[in-house]
């Protein structure tokens, strides 16, 4: 809806535009419907821009400051990357106020529709209402997860109420959400609260038998859709859902289910990595001069840096980077994590690491089949036997190949401990039960704003 809206006023200002403001004597035709390709370039330029700022995404249509801020830049962008185009866009008039005209009528009008727009997604009316079927863990973490303000800020779902079979539970208030009954009152409480959706945060399918199984079919028939609570959390957080046991050891609290992936995908994604690989070699070549350079005055030591990680099948492979960090930085240390401001970090080091320049060696890595474009980022060895040793599924990771970029490198920061590896493998995690051409293309769209925000680590 906001995407239809976007469009069609663009095209209204750009009419707007050559009909009351663009004056230029030797143009001959100065009308949309003679130059069909202005409308056309002028929308696939907004498109790209759009998804580039990641403009449309649900999770941010409530968030009025933030939708208004990328709303201003990715209009103002657009209009001035558009008029630089000759022959496929109006060229240049005599003056430059036609084109601040321009300009200030994109910004304007797409930044009061997506006002207006985020002021509807607001309201009540839009939001499901939800009522969860479990007050145990896995319940109260998705109504947290609901709730997070980073995530749908007061809009999407409402928790109405629990329902839970355990009698102490029963007008207990969780989270600010009470117990109202048992399974059996499911169908009742359902249609007297108005409810949209059921949640149902059960670990296993041996829990939902008796008055529970016969409500929710109850319910299914009345038109109410039962969700399993870890749909519910992947799709609203982008990763798995992990608990921590009495023992202090993490366990997936669903069972791991990847659905196999269709032949086609697996053969384009090799055939395209090969391609990325001379890529981004190509791009090594041009760039290493400009690094021997900046080493030499700065940071003099070895141009690249190896070190062995674990890739497919737990296999070990040797990584290659450009030297970013003192030499022999873990001389008196052992291998330790890095941290966001770690003193070892060179000054190349550190401009290399934010636009992500260091990994370009890695494209070899890419080309030999060792890692791909996208994917999970291959750990060191002696961090996995550690990670093991809590997280004893960790190991799963390593069912795909390792990637320059990944789900948990665009979403999360740097990792600096193990619970930053915990939440960065439940990203990643997600990423192997999900990946597609579409989540693909979606992680290199959010690193490529990653490099050019200069946001890597």
């Amino acid at each position: 809806m906001m995407m239809a809206g976007d469009l069609f006023l663009i095209v209204i200002s750009l009419f707007v535009y050559i009909k009351y403001f663009y004056v230029y004597d030797i143009w001959p035709s100065k009308t949309l419907a003679e130059n069909p390709s202005w409308v056309i370039l002028i929308l696939v330029i907004w498109l790209m821009y759009a998804q580039l700022f990641n403009l449309y995404d649900v999770l941010h249509a409530s968030k009025t400051s933030l939708l208004f801020r990328r709303t201003v830049l990715v209009a103002f962008i657009t209009g001035v990357t558009y008029l630089a185009f000759p022959f496929l866009s109006p060229v240049f008039p005599k003056t430059r106020m036609p084109v601040f005209i321009f300009i200030s009528q994109l910004i304007f009008l797409l930044s009061l529709w997506h006002w207006l727009f985020s002021y509807i997604f607001q309201q009540e009316i839009l939001q499901k209402r939800v009522l969860v079927v479990g007050a145990g863990w896995s319940g109260v973490e998705v109504l947290k997860v609901i709730r997070n303000s980073n995530i749908y800020q007061q809009t999407g779902y409402q928790v109405v109420a629990f329902i839970d079979d355990e009698p102490e539970k029963y007008k207990m208030n969780i989270e600010g959400v009470r117990v109202i009954g048992s399974s059996e009152e499911l169908f009742a409480y359902a249609r007297r609260l108005r409810v949209d959706e059921i949640v149902l945060a059960v670990h296993t399918a041996k829990n939902i038998k008796g008055a529970l199984y016969a409500a929710l079919v109850n319910c299914q028939n009345f038109g109410i859709e039962t969700i399993p609570v870890n749909i519910v959390y992947e799709t609203l957080t982008g990763k798995l859902m992990v608990k921590q046991n009495e023992k202090g050891d993490y366990l997936l609290t669903y069972d791991f289910f990847s659905p196999r992936k269709n032949g086609l995908y697996l053969l384009l994604n090799r055939l395209l990595n090969m391609l990325f690989g001379l890529v981004g070699m190509c791009v090594t070549f041009v760039l290493t001069p400009l690094i021997v350079l900046a080493n030499m005055f700065l940071s003099r030591g070895p141009l690249f840096f190896s070190q062995q990680r674990v890739g497919r099948d737990d296999k070990l492979f040797t990584i290659y980077k450009f030297r970013t960090m003192v030499v022999n930085a873990e001389k008196d240390t052992g291998a330790v994590y890095a941290e966001r401001d770690d003193p070892r970090i060179t000054l190349p080091g550190k401009v290399m690491r934010r636009a992500r320049i260091d990994e370009l060696p890695q494209f070899w890595n890419i080309f030999k089949g060792e890692m791909n474009l996208i994917g999970p980022r291959p750990e060191r060895p002696e961090f996995v036997n550690q990670l093991i040793r809590t997280i004893g599924f960790y190991p799963t990771r390593h069912v795909v190949k390792p990637g320059i970029t990944g789900w948990a490198q665009v979403n999360y920061k740097y990792g600096e401990n193990q619970d930053d590896s915990l939440t960065k493998l439940q990203y990643d995690l997600y990423y192997i039960k999900n990946r597609s051409f579409f989540l693909d293309l979606k992680i290199l769209r959010m690193t490529i704003g990653v490099m050019l925000k200069l946001k890597g680590n």
